[in-house]
């Protein structure tokens, strides 16, 4: 059953569900709010790593005007190398006319509460230092630690440093102390 927002109906989607239809409507949507990876998002409707659900915004004709993905993975914190099984945010987008609306924040409650309902520690999420204000409106918390990724092409490294990471609490109310390891690519 949909949540509404004024007239948004918000979906919980497994991934398993996007159907080829769904994944075409959802890329043209991140390419309207993403024009500089344009050409990325026309080939796929996820970032690095696949998600497992993702929150989407319908208007009342069925458009697509919000969108967040979610990866779900144990990351490695801290030297006792603690596992934390946590939500990763990735895509987060509202359509320009249906900002200001309290939409975001309306998408990010849904995607929190599903990570919640799925027993998992923490929300995660890396931005631009400009948008720490809109996550912190909504519970986010800024992480002054490392955090490694690692990929194929250039095994370990630190995500690119013009992203800041932040933090929700979820069934953990802090993290470990000490450097996030994602376990795999970044999202």
């Amino acid at each position: 059953m949909p949540t509404k927002h004024n007239d948004i109906s918000l979906f919980v989607i497994k991934e398993q569900d996007i159907t080829p239809k769904l994944d075409r409507a959802i890329r043209e949507m991140l390419v309207v709010c993403f024009p500089a990876d344009r050409e990325y998002y026309q080939r796929q409707s996820f970032w690095h790593s696949p998600a497992v659900y993702r929150i989407i915004g319908k208007n009342d004709k069925g458009s697509i005007v919000a969108h967040t993905a979610i990866v779900q993975r144990a990351v490695i914190i801290g030297p006792a190398l603690s596992k934390v099984r946590v939500a990763g945010i990735q895509s987060f987008c509202v359509l320009q006319d249906y900002r200001s609306m309290g939409l975001s924040n309306k998408m990010m409650s849904a995607a929190m509460d599903e990570g919640s309902r799925r027993s998992l520690d923490a929300g995660l999420l890396f931005c631009r230092e400009q948008l720490e204000k809109v996550y912190g409106g909504m519970g986010w918390r800024k992480l002054d630690t490392a955090v490694y990724m690692t990929d194929d092409k250039k095994g370990k490294n630190l995500i690119p440093s013009r992203n800041i990471t932040m933090f929700y609490p979820l069934n953990a109310k802090q993290l470990p102390a000490g450097d996030i390891d994602l376990a795999g690519t970044d999202w």
